[in-house]
């Protein structure tokens, strides 16, 4: 691929409750320590469920996505003049609260859990095209009382107050806070959108094709894309949330695509699931995996399930042994993304 065509990360900036900035991600990440406390920002008395993973220190949620911008841009060495021309993709759920960026922004992104990374593949396709030279991506989702009680309501959450990804013992999600922004343009940077893929599966309004199709297109096509061999994956971070089909669904993907072992964990297990948010501020942990050097643990996981056989990573952190890791998301109406990442 021509230095023409590449898309790079070039500046980014994100808060989960792990902390902020890519670095607290994944010092916190890497031997599993997860983030999950009893909520404080609202009532949970009446639910089944009362923790989620949320930052103490957080503002609203505009505010937070416009420091997350700004942060970004400022990495990536933009100009005020360059940060105004720049085209912002907005993943957020509604538009409360959001008004100021919701009207400033070029796009904006509801398709649940995968809208912030098809927002990131949507703005690379377009730059690798030549219609952009940079566009800014952002996402955002703080835990709030409404799709806390939805997702309780619908026994998603684990009661047991653990998330384990591909665990025999797993009991479902728990929420979490995400905010983060990146700069994507032409040329060289911090590390490079090599390829992206998305792929529905048309199984069922909640639930994923069991034998994984859907993402299983999503991972080749992102593949296709970058005119690379599944081989030169060396890490996966999954979507795995934690419940029973999906996970299940997931595995079953990962060995449709892969003939041998690739080093698999879901870093939902210590940040929660961020929802519109979740795909950025995980493909900001890859990134961050990659450039590091250090794949993160699997977390929560005690007991193995023949339906889940992967390469886990379990017990330490791996050394990173190649350039491309892949980050998946799949949301409810099956809908399925892959984007390959390769360390700058």
């Amino acid at each position: 691929m021509s230095d023409v065509t590449r898309v790079s990360i070039t500046g980014l900036q994100v808060v989960s409750a792990l902390g902020r900035g890519a670095e607290a991600q994944l010092a916190a990440a890497l031997p599993g320590a997860a983030a999950f406390t009893e909520v404080q920002r609202f009532d949970t008395g009446n639910r089944r469920v009362h923790r989620a993973a949320t930052a103490a220190d957080v503002v609203s949620l505009e505010e937070e996505l416009l420091n997350a911008i700004t942060g970004a841009c400022a990495e990536a060495g933009l100009t005020p003049a360059q940060r105004a021309t720049t085209p912002l993709f907005l993943a957020v759920h509604g538009r409360a609260g959001v008004r100021g960026l919701v009207s400033r922004a070029s796009r904006i992104y509801t398709s649940a859990c995968v809208s912030a990374s098809t927002a990131v593949a949507d703005a690379a396709a377009l730059i690798r095209q030549g219609y952009a030279e940079r566009i800014v991506v952002a996402a955002g989702y703080l835990v709030e009382p409404d799709q806390f009680a939805l997702f309780d309501a619908g026994r998603a959450l684990a009661d047991d107050g653990v998330v384990r990804p591909f665990s025999g013992d797993r009991r479902g999600l728990l929420l979490g806070d995400g905010v983060a922004a990146v700069v994507l343009q032409r040329g060289e940077g911090l590390a490079e959108i090599a390829g992206w893929g998305r792929a529905g599966d048309a199984y069922h309004p909640c639930q994923p094709a069991p034998d994984g199709h859907g993402l299983a297109a999503a991972m080749e096509a992102a593949l296709r894309k970058a005119d690379l061999p599944p081989e030169v994956v060396g890490y996966i971070n999954a979507n795995a949330t934690g419940t029973s089909f999906s996970d299940a669904s997931e595995a079953a993907a990962i060995r449709t695509v892969f003939a041998g072992p690739v080093p698999v964990s879901s870093t939902k297990a210590v940040h929660g699931h961020a929802l519109v948010a979740s795909g950025l501020l995980e493909l900001v942990m890859t990134v961050q995996a990659l450039r590091e050097g250090k794949l993160p643990v699997n977390a929560g996981f005690t007991t193995p399930d023949p339906d889940c056989d992967l390469e886990l990573i379990l017990d330490a952190p791996r050394p990173v042994t190649a350039q491309y890791g892949l980050s998946l998301n799949a949301a409810f109406g099956g809908a399925n993304t892959a984007l390959l990442v390769r360390a700058g």
